[in-house]
């Protein structure tokens, strides 16, 4: 579904703004020479550097031992970089590999807003916006603040807020009998992605974590949220149609007993309320439905269900205790929980979500519920149903409430699970050994988080051109005036000798200079577009005329824009290359002089032309001679 917003800006509130626009586009302008001045000087420095370098750069035999001979020399060598160093990652402590470089990238799952924006330009100067906004899920670096969402109903959450991106650095680098510059050892490349393990997986994050590929996928925590439908997506066993489990497949898992007094009428889906959290919250907390999901807001900022049992804080289970009617608070209306009896399970009240009913098992999956009588239907648990019995109670059956419960838990083909007494699943491990947690890498959920490492390892092998100095190595400072102090500090991944290092230098500094050149006519030629746009905006009067004004002061800028930049390279060159310098200033001159000459001829054109005057008829007398 997309939402639509239109707006019109008047002519004389655009014409306001075109001329605020004229200082901005003037320093835009006025910037971009001192950039292209600055970026020649840079470009003429940094290869008289490389030059000087590749002149005097003599070769390092092995960096295995060191040659007081050579202190003192821009030495380039071959060798390996060696780091005992062990990075640990603060959220998977057991990934803690000896590494050069360890790297956490995150990525969460979340509804974002696209934007696209159409303008028409009116009669008399007005113009008119329509921007649409649509809505998708997508894995994005940060999480998104749905709050501002034109539309409603694409809330966002994040099942694991702590986990951003991180970048760890060994401190300590060997070379051989050498040490390594933290300048150096950060150019280190070779990054290769991290081979993910079960043991890796902390004990907080057990069963919410799913290993597929290279990526962590984080799910809702054990006894959390599952989405609806997010049961009936889950990927069938190879041969298998949806829906359909294998014999065997319905697995179960024991949770703990959770005594009567506990829990209270908190499970119906359109009141509020209180709840109160004895170990983590002794203050009452609100109770806030979201699609019919009641949840707190715990201390750490994090939406959390309420379920009959409890809520799960920092990964374990916290009994609740509900404020209910006669204890100080007065729901909106008498609240009335439906049951459904589950044999051999237990009593667990139905959710509405949807206009669609679902039981909540231990694990945190939502069961739908199929209604078949007023007083009968059956829940479906990973595509196998199960008959219940509905009725209307104040609270659940006892034997849910004071005896341990054996509830089904979705586990994936070929998996198996593995109980513990705290109620939360262990991840099931494949035979693959992949590990199958509450995240489904093929149908992921608002709120997943998607975590991957790349890392160097503990031994690269690393080409180094710079100074030898004592144990380690230091710039070149270039000795020739013309380069003004500039350094050679080279080091590449890789054996590298040093021809291709210098060559690899040159062609780094020959692009740097060509983007930098870019950059520094876009600023003049946007200045000069902004500059000239009150002049379209006046003729937006009638928009074909405001239409070619536009195209007009585009050319235009773009012949201004031009050979400025031309003239302030070439001058830039000739305090450097005077040759060079010359040759680009005839170029800007002809550009210049090929622009008065169009401009001269386009007036010529215009201008009236004298008429021939008529010639004179001759007279009777000059007729007879």
């Amino acid at each position: 579904m997309a939402v639509t917003e239109t707006t019109t800006e008047s002519w004389g509130s655009r014409l306001g703004g075109s001329i605020k626009g004229v200082a901005i586009g003037g320093l835009l302008f006025i910037a971009g020479i001192p950039l292209l001045f600055w970026n020649e000087g840079r470009a003429v420095k940094t290869a008289k550097a490389l030059e000087e370098g590749a002149s005097v750069c003599v070769p390092l035999p092995n960096a295995d031992t060191i040659d007081a001979t050579m202190d003192g020399k821009l030495v380039h060598v071959n060798g390996t970089a060696v780091t005992e160093d062990v990075l640990a990652d603060d959220i998977f402590t057991d990934l803690a590999p000896k590494a050069i470089r360890l790297t956490r990238k995150v990525e969460f799952y979340q509804w974002v807003e696209n934007q696209k924006t159409e303008k028409k330009k009116n009669v008399g100067g007005s113009e008119t916006t329509v921007t649409t906004y649509t809505y998708s899920k997508k894995w994005v670096s940060s999480p998104v603040d749905s709050s501002s969402f034109r539309e409603a109903g694409h809330d966002n959450q994040v099942f694991l807020p702590e986990a951003t991106a991180r970048t760890l650095v060994a401190e300590n680098v060997r070379y051989g009998a050498f040490e390594l510059t933290n300048s150096q050892i950060g150019r280190i490349s070779g990054a290769k992605n991290v081979e993910l393990k079960p043991e890796y997986i902390p004990e907080g994050l057990k069963g919410r974590v799913t290993l597929s590929g290279n990526y962590a996928y984080v799910g809702f925590p054990v006894g959390g949220m599952m989405q609806p439908g997010m049961m009936n997506n889950m990927t069938p066993a190879p041969g298998m149609q949806p829906g359909v489990v294998p014999p065997g497949m319905v697995q179960t898992v024991a949770t703990q007993p959770v005594p009567a007094e506990k829990i209270g009428a908190v499970p119906q889906t359109t009141m509020g309320g209180f709840v109160t959290v004895p170990s983590i919250q002794p203050n009452r907390m609100p109770v806030t439905n979201v699609d019919g999901v009641p949840f707190v807001i715990t201390p750490d900022g994090t939406p959390t269900p309420v379920m009959p049992n409890g809520i799960y804080y920092a990964g374990n289970l916290h009994a609740i205790t509900a404020t209910v009617p006669g204890n100080g608070f007065v729901y909106p209306a008498a609240p009335v929980v439906q049951y459904a009896a589950i044999p051999g399970y237990g009593s667990l009240p139905l959710f509405t979500i949807e206009n669609k009913s679902y039981v909540r098992l231990a694990t945190g999956a939502l069961a739908p519920y199929i209604r078949q009588a007023a007083s009968a239907g059956q829940i479906i648990v990973n595509g196998t149903p199960i008959a219940v019995t509905v009725s209307t109670t104040a609270a659940p059956a006892p034997a849910y409430n004071t005896a341990p419960a054996v509830q089904p838990a979705m586990v994936q083909p070929g998996a198996v699970a593995t109980t513990m007494g705290t109620g939360n699943t262990m991840p099931a491990t494949t035979a693959t050994g992949a590990v199958q947690g509450t995240a489904n890498p093929g149908n992921p959920q608002v709120g997943d988080v998607r975590i991957s490492w790349t890392m160097i390892p503990a031994e690269m092998p690393v080409s180094i051109i710079a100074v030898q100095t004592g144990s380690t190595f230091a710039p070149y400072v270039a000795k020739d005036s013309a380069a003004d102090g500039y350094t050679v500090d080279l080091l590449e991944t890789g054996t590298k000798t040093k021809e291709e290092m210098f060559q690899n230098a040159e062609n780094a500094n020959t692009m740097m200079t060509w983007i930098l050149r870019v950059v520094g006519w876009l600023m003049m030629y946007m200045g000069l577009k902004m500059i000239l746009k009150p002049l379209e905006v006046l003729g937006d009067v009638l928009p074909i005329l405001g239409d070619l004004i536009g195209i007009g002061t585009g050319i235009l800028a773009f012949l201004i824009a031009t050979p400025v930049a031309l003239i302030t390279i070439a001058i830039a060159w000739l305090f450097y290359r005077p040759i060079l310098g010359i040759i680009l200033l005839v170029l800007a001159g002809g550009l210049l002089y090929l622009l008065i000459k169009k401009r001269a001829a386009a007036k010529a054109a215009k201008a009236p032309k004298d008429e021939p005057a008529p010639a004179e008829e001759p007279t009777p007398s000059e007729s007879a001679e």
